[in-house]
C-alpha cells in the first residue's frame, strides 16, 4: 500500500497573492520564438554533467529513479509552462477545430487537446474551450498553464515554436539547476515556493497555509530556480519527449530515453499532488493520447 501511494498513477483518471514580479518574467521579450503575438521567453541552460535520479537514501524515493551520470550540451528552456493563451494562439493559427485534430500534423488522427468544458462535466474548467469558430481561454485563466493537452498536442506546439519537448534528462538537469537535494529549493518545498497539495509537505516540513488552492496558478507566480525557470515543482506535470523505460546503467551523453514503449514521460508534479510527488527525480508516465487537468508542458530550443 505504501508503494502504491508513492507511485505516480496518473492513469487513475487521475493563500497565495499573485507575485506580479515573477509572473512578468515569463513575458519579457529577451528570446523570441515564432509564436506570435504571444512571446515565449527562454532561459539559457549551460552545458554540464550531473547525476540523474535519486540516491537510495532519499525519502519517498521510487525504484525507477536509479542514478547514473549524464552529460548534456547547452540548450534553452521556456521559463514558464506554456499558457492557455499561447496554446489558443497556436490552435487558431493552424485552424484546428472543435475535435482538436490537426490534419496537417504528424499524427492527424490524434486529438491535440480537449475542451475543458467537456471533460468531467466541465467541473474543472480552467483551460481552453471552442466557441464555434475559435479556441479561447476561460476568462481569468489566460496565463495559467494549458491543460487537457495530449503528448501529441505538446509536440505539435513545440514544433510550431521552433523547438521540441525536453528530454527527460534535460528536464531534470534544468529543474535541479546544480542542486542535489530532493527539490531545487533544498530539502523541503513550502507553500511559498510551489503550487502543490500543501496539506502534505515533505519529510516533516511545514507550511504557513495547509488548505491548498485545488487548481492551477498563473505561470510565474512563484520564484524561479537558479537558472530562471518557474514552476518546475508543482502547478502541472510537464510532458517530456521520451518513452518511459528503465534508466541506463552507464554514463550517457545527451540521452534521449528508451527507443520505444507504450507511455511517454512527464515530470515535476502538480497542484494536486503531495510534495514527495514533486521531487526533482520523480517520474510520471502515461499513454501519449491521454490528457488530464494536472498535465501541461514547456519547450526547449537549441542554444
Amino acid at each position: 500500500m505504501k508503494n502504491q501511494k508513492k507511485r505516480i498513477q496518473v492513469n487513475l483518471l487521475i493563500a497565495i497573492g499573485i507575485m506580479t514580479f515573477f509572473a512578468s518574467s515569463c513575458k519579457k521579450k529577451d528570446v523570441i520564438a515564432p509564436v506570435d503575438p504571444l512571446v515565449i521567453t527562454y532561459a539559457n541552460i549551460p552545458a554540464g554533467t550531473f547525476i540523474m535520479g535519486s540516491p537510495t537514501t532519499e525519502i519517498d524515493r521510487i525504484t525507477d529513479e536509479t542514478q547514473y551520470q549524464v552529460t548534456l550540451t547547452a540548450f534553452r528552456m521556456s521559463k514558464c509552462e506554456i499558457t492557455n493563451a499561447q496554446y489558443a494562439d497556436f490552435l487558431n493559427e493552424k485552424g484546428i477545430g472543435s475535435n482538436g485534430n490537426y490534419a496537417a500534423g504528424a499524427n492527424p488522427t490524434e486529438a491535440l487537446i480537449y475542451a475543458s468544458n467537456t471533460v468531467n462535466g466541465g467541473t474543472d474548467n480552467w483551460g481552453l474551450n471552442y466557441n464555434g469558430s475559435k479556441w479561447e481561454p476561460v476568462a481569468g485563466y489566460e496565463n495559467h498553464p494549458v491543460i487537457y493537452v495530449t503528448w501529441y498536442g505538446a509536440t505539435e506546439f513545440a514544433t510550431y515554436a521552433g523547438g521540441t519537448l525536453p528530454t527527460e534528462a534535460q528536464w531534470e538537469y534544468a529543474c535541479r539547476a546544480g542542486t542535489t537535494t530532493p527539490f531545487n529549493t533544498g530539502n523541503f518545498l513550502t507553500n511559498l515556493q510551489a503550487n502543490y497539495n500543501w496539506a502534505y509537505p515533505y519529510n516533516g516540513g511545514t507550511n504557513t497555509v495547509t488548505t491548498y488552492p485545488g487548481k492551477t496558478h498563473a505561470v510565474g507566480t512563484y520564484p524561479a530556480n537558479a537558472w530562471g525557470l518557474h514552476d518546475m515543482h508543482g502547478n502541472v506535470w510537464e510532458w517530456c519527449n521520451d518513452w518511459y523505460g528503465p534508466y541506463p546503467t552507464t554514463a550517457q551523453n545527451n540521452p534521449a530515453g528508451a527507443t520505444s514503449g507504450w507511455n511517454r514521460v512527464f515530470r515535476g508534479g502538480s497542484w494536486y499532488h503531495y510534495a514527495h510527488q514533486c521531487r526533482s527525480a520523480i517520474r510520471g508516465y502515461s499513454l501519449p493520447k491521454h490528457y488530464y487537468y494536472v498535465l501541461g508542458f514547456r519547450v526547449v530550443l537549441a542554444p
